[in-house]
């Protein structure tokens, strides 16, 4: 089969890989804002004798938001670390069916994360939990990143899944993990 032949499935497809693109995006510049504020709490300490009193906290908050934002986009282009050791001995259908296996299987992993994330954001924005810092920042907000990343890698993950079934055994070999 081909994707030409399931237009929905390509539309699907191209909208998971330009979430993953834009989680990405949006990791980059978490990456950038932690960078000034890393820099600021080293500038103000140095020369001012001063602090932020919120970069450990806050850059802690942007690299979790960074990393999971991320994910999705790694996952799609192959960036992830894979054991292959197995799946190198394979080819044709039994490295298709092996692929399909996996894939489910990190398919519910990342769908069960997802509703454990989702249970904890929810009980922390009802509960009013609070960081223990100067700042007392609700933790259902960087812990909304953490979620909306999960979520991202699911999509991602399903979408893969979607493109194996659809493209049958040839499409392990010819396309690894990039969709």
């Amino acid at each position: 089969m081909n994707l030409e032949n399931h237009p929905m499935a390509d539309r699907l497809l191209r909208a998971v890989h330009l979430l993953s693109v834009a989680g990405a995006v949006l990791g980059g510049v978490l990456f950038t804002l932690m960078t000034l504020l890393i820099l600021a709490e080293v500038l103000l300490r140095t020369f001012f004798e001063k602090s932020t009193l919120v970069a450990s906290e806050y850059s802690g908050y942007l690299l979790a938001a960074m990393i999971y934002l991320a994910l999705a986009f790694s996952f799609r282009d192959g960036a992830q670390i894979r054991i292959s050791f197995l799946k190198e001995r394979l080819k044709g259908l039994p490295l298709h069916i092996f692929e399909i296996t996996c894939t489910v299987i990190a398919a519910i992993l990342c769908i069960l994360s997802s509703i454990f994330l989702w249970d904890m954001v929810k009980t922390s924005f009802e509960r009013g939990v609070v960081a223990y810092s100067v700042v007392e920042t609700p933790l259902w907000i960087p812990q909304s990143t953490v979620f909306a990343g999960m979520v991202l890698l699911s999509l991602q993950v399903l979408a893969y899944l979607l493109y194996l079934i659809l493209r049958g055994p040839g499409a392990v070999e010819s396309n690894p993990v990039n969709i």
